[in-house]
Order: structure tokens, then sequence, then C-alpha cells
């Protein structure tokens, strides 16, 4: 194979010289070694070339080696079998905060965090006595202190001195590890003694934990591929649902009483927290909601009434309770006869005087409103707040007849405005506030 590509080569240059001694001069008997000269010269100017470009295509082919090797995602490391750094590339430098440098001739086992020395020796010995490619787990420190989990891919090399040395491919493995934790935390949390239900974002349920099937009598399995209204127990309206997942799409998160039906056909009170869980985007993936028993705790569900009937700033009834005493009183004047009257009060440019003052003073605000509404209506009438800065007033066992009642009310309204128009004292700085009335006579 050499002698072809002398062969090659050699008639490549005599094509070469015949094609300048046409040009430059006529070859002659004697000339024939200037002649073999000229063939010998083209030759080595060939041969030059050729081993120029191998040297540029092998120059080219180690700068890409190095960039492969140095800024490689994995640190790379070789130890002598003394435990010191021979070798490392620009990675692993970083990964340890070190200059590459600065960690020749260093001993590697000063980056094992100190908890995790005996195991790293114990590694090493194994590993010294085998042939065979092994991995293991460590803790590792950055120079600044900092430690984080890695694993390690280590490799046996004979040296040229007789002894060995060690290959080590190495990579910050600390998100997975946080995550396997977060994984078995939640695991544990999943089997807590609150029921607990998964569904997809159309409502069907993926999983359950132990705790539901021990609450509703329900299987995992009878569970799956079902939706919650597997439990439903008819007493709950659909605008109570309605409500429900209005507060779930705008706040990604609800929680209250709820009546459930068990697989026994008991009807039990449970209290129920739901939580939308969404997607890098935005966009709901899953619901998870958990609930427990409070049938039988009569603090609980003193708790869950107040909760769910009652405006946790103000304390009045909320929408909830005002429906039910709303019931209650046009019950009272179809029995009576007598005419009852609602009156809805809006505060007047509230919305401002909460941007400007702040959240916080508009809130203490509504709490004063709310005593001076309640000082100034007869003990039996109902001051609920509907949210924001609407509230209403019932008032019931009006006059029966239909103009008495009429007076009656707009004196109770007027009082009403009189009384929330008077200055108020809010940490320190007095404020005036004014509100619009409107009265609806409920006939009998």
């Amino acid at each position: 194979m050499q002698s072809n590509k002398l062969s090659q080569l050699r008639a490549q240059a005599e094509k070469r010289l015949t094609h300048v001694t046409e040009k430059v001069w006529a070859p002659r008997p004697s000339e024939e070694l200037l002649h073999e000269l000229h063939v010998h010269e083209i030759e080595l100017q060939m041969q030059s070339e050729t081993l120029r470009q191998a040297q540029v295509d092998l120059e080219a082919s180690y700068d890409r080696y190095v960039n492969l090797y140095d800024f490689a995602p994995v640190g790379y490391l070789t130890l002598t079998s003394e435990d010191l750094i021979s070798e490392v590339n620009l990675t692993g430098a970083a990964l340890l905060g070190v200059k590459r440098k600065e960690l020749l001739f260093h001993r590697f086992a000063h980056f094992v965090a100190e908890d995790y020395n005996d195991s790293w020796y114990l590694f090493l010995g194994n590993f010294l006595q085998s042939d065979k490619r092994q991995s293991c787990e460590l803790v590792l420190k950055h120079i600044n202190g900092q430690r984080f989990h890695a694993h390690l891919d280590c490799l046996r090399i004979k040296a040229d001195n007789g002894g060995y040395s060690m290959r080590i491919a190495f990579t910050d493995i600390s998100e997975r590890k946080q995550a396997e934790e977060a994984l078995r935390i939640a695991a544990i949390a999943f089997e807590s003694l609150e029921g607990i239900i998964v569904t997809d974002a159309n409502g069907v349920i993926k999983r359950v934990n132990n705790a539901f099937t021990r609450i509703t009598g329900y299987s995992a399995e009878e569970a799956m591929e079902q939706t919650p209204a597997l439990l439903s127990s008819g007493r709950h309206d659909r605008d109570f649902f309605q409500d429900m997942w209005k507060t779930l799409n705008k706040q990604k998160y609800w929680q209250g009483e709820i009546w459930n039906k068990h697989k026994n056909g008991k009807i039990a009170a449970d209290w129920l927290t739901i939580t939308a869980v969404t997607a890098p985007d935005g966009n709901i993936t899953h619901y998870v909601g958990t609930f427990s028993d409070i049938t039988s705790n009569p603090e609980a569900s003193a708790e869950i009434h107040r909760l769910a009937y009652y405006d946790l700033l103000t304390q009045l009834p909320n929408r909830s309770m005002l429906l039910d005493r709303l019931r209650q009183a046009l019950a009272a004047s179809s029995r009576s006869k007598h005419y009852g009257a609602l009156l809805f009060l809006d505060l007047d440019n509230f919305k401002n005087f909460n941007d400007t003052r702040g959240h916080h003073v508009g809130d203490l605000l509504l709490v004063e409103i709310a005593h001076r509404l309640n000082a100034n209506v007869r003990e039996d009438d109902t001051v609920a707040r509907l949210g924001g800065d609407e509230f209403v007033v019932i008032l019931g066992n009006l006059s029966d007849n239909i103009q008495e009642a009429a007076i009656q009310a707009d004196l109770i309204g007027e009082k009403i405005r009189d009384a929330v128009a008077m200055s108020y004292v809010v940490q320190g700085l007095e404020f005036w506030i004014t509100a619009s009335i409107g009265v609806r006579l409920e006939c009998h």
C-alpha cells in the first residue's frame, strides 16, 4: 500500500514537472540528473503540504476534543492511586468552585463532606481492588462551604508507571434528591388521617388515599374514574356548587362544610378544602380535595357555621345567612299580614377611599359602619354584608298599612344614613363618608 502511494506521488510529480518544463526548457540527455532532482524537490513539497494539512486537521481535532472535554455538562476528574487530582475539566472545577490549576495535586477527599468521608474511603478501597466500572453517591463541598449531592461514575485504568489511576465523571444531583424527598413527604402526607381525593381538570377521580376509604366506605377501585358526585347527598342546590366553582376558578381555593353520602347510606357533615393545581402556564391540571368528618364535633360544627354564614371582617351575616333570614321574614310577613322592607346600602366613593387610604384603613371603616348599622335598627331586624361596600338591612313586622309601612322604612333609612354620615376616627385620622340607600317594600 505504501509503495502504491509513492508511485502515485511520483507520477503526480512527473506530471507537474512536465507541465513546468514544457514552458521553461526542453529536456536533454545531459540534464537527466537535474530532472531527477526536480522530481524529488516536487515530491518533497507535496509531502510537506500533506503533512502540514494533516497537522492542521490534527490540531482542529484536538481543539474539538478539548472543547468537548472542558465544556461538557459533566465534571471529569483523574485521580492518582493516592487520591490526588491529576486532571480536571472546567466543568469539574466549576462544580467544586476552584480554579483548575489550583485543583491539581490536591486530595479529592478534601471536597467530600465530613460525614461522607468514611463512605468515600470504603468505596475507594473496594474500587481499587476491582477492574469493573463502579458508581456511588456522595455529598461534596463547594469551596464556599455549600454542600451538594453528586453521582460519581468511576473507571480504573492502568498508569504508565505500573500503578493505577481513576477516571471519574460526576454530576450534581441535588435537584433530583430534593424531588425524591418531596415525593417521600408527599407520600406520607397523602396517607394522613384526612380523606384525600385527586381529580383531573375535568373532575374525574384519579387517586384517593386510605382515609378516603375509611371515611366513605368506597374502595379506591370503586372511586377511580368516577366524579365526586359519587358522594352527593342531595342536600346542596345548584347555587351552592356554582358558588364553589366560581370561587375555585377565581381564587384556586375553596373550603367549607359539605354534606356527603357514604357508601352505607349515612349522610355526614364534612369539612372540605379544595385546591386547584396549576401548570407553569397557569392552566389547571388537577384538583386536590381534603376532607374530614365533623358530624360529631360540636366545636368544629360551630366554627364551620360561623365561617359559612357570617362575614369574616364585620361578623355580620353574609349572603347565605341573608337568604335564610329573608325566607324567614317572608314567611313571618305572610302569617302576620304585616309588611316588611329591604334596604340596600352602598357607600359613596368607597373604592376611591380604599385606594387612596389603603385597604387596611378601609377594612377598619367597614367594621365601624357595621357597628353603626346594628345600633340603628331594631333588635329583630337583620343587617348583612353582601361583600365590598354593599350592605342589606331586612326590616320585618312593619305596619299592615302600605303607606305607614313605607314611612316607617323611610324613617329607619334616614336614621341609618345620618349615622353613617357622622365622622369617623381611624388610626388617629378623621374621615367622612356617605351612603346611598334604596328601599324595597315587601308585600304580604
